[in-house]
């Protein structure tokens, strides 16, 4: 899952980084004539399956339960997984999952367009020729950032398994608001009626006699 989010990652952002290029065209690129509609939902999935993927993660740190975290292995599968890949194997692996979702995407988008050249031709075909090197160079990239990322955690796989803890902690139980006495003093006044005046110790004795002189 973590390394299918990052592959549709790297397909989203090569397709925009593509389009920029014929946009501009650079290297004597020309935008095709159909509409690109797929891009935002693969866009959200790609942020679905990474959110998944490190809440997974997280499940697994929670459900541990242990409080002496000394290796990656059974507490980050996922990331140790992806440690124990070969640089040239994780962008091998990455780099094909995101240019078959780049193929799918814009057939189907060729498709909904009602384009009249659907094919491989106006995705990597004349005036599309930077395309496989454009996603090349992201997918390398953001192969490099995952494997990267996964070796730091499990470096630190101590420090990830605490930090995690101490977050679910912190939201499973609230700070108490300081408002609970002056909520509890006012429940107690709509309560009970206010008590006379007598017993507010207010003085009820006249006036000095030099005030009924006059002046």
């Amino acid at each position: 899952m973590l390394v299918g989010a990052v592959a549709l990652a790297a397909a989203v952002g090569g397709h925009a980084v593509q389009l920029e290029v014929e946009s501009a065209h650079f290297f004597g690129s020309t935008q095709a004539l159909y509409t690109h509609s797929l891009q935002t939902p693969f866009a959200v999935l790609a942020i679905a399956l990474l959110l998944v993927a490190l809440c997974c993660i997280a499940r697994g740190v929670i459900e541990s339960g242990r409080d002496e975290f000394d290796r990656a292995d059974w507490l980050l599968p996922a990331l140790d997984a992806v440690r124990s890949f070969s640089p040239a194997r994780l962008i091998a692996t990455i780099i094909g999952v995101q240019l078959m979702f780049v193929v799918i995407g814009e057939l189907a988008e060729q498709s909904l367009s009602t384009y009249d050249n659907v094919g491989l031709a106006a995705i990597f075909g004349p005036g599309h020729l930077s395309a496989p090197f454009v996603h090349i160079v992201i997918g390398t990239l953001l192969a490099v950032v995952l494997r990267a990322f996964a070796g730091a955690a499990c470096e630190h796989v101590v420090a990830v398994a605490r930090l995690v803890l101490v977050a679910i902690g912190r939201l499973a139980h609230p700070a108490r608001a300081a408002c609970a006495p002056v909520l509890r003093t006012l429940a107690l006044r709509s309560e009970f009626p206010p008590p006379p005046l007598l017993a507010r110790r207010i003085a009820s004795r006249p006036p000095p006699a030099f005030a009924a002189f006059p002046v």
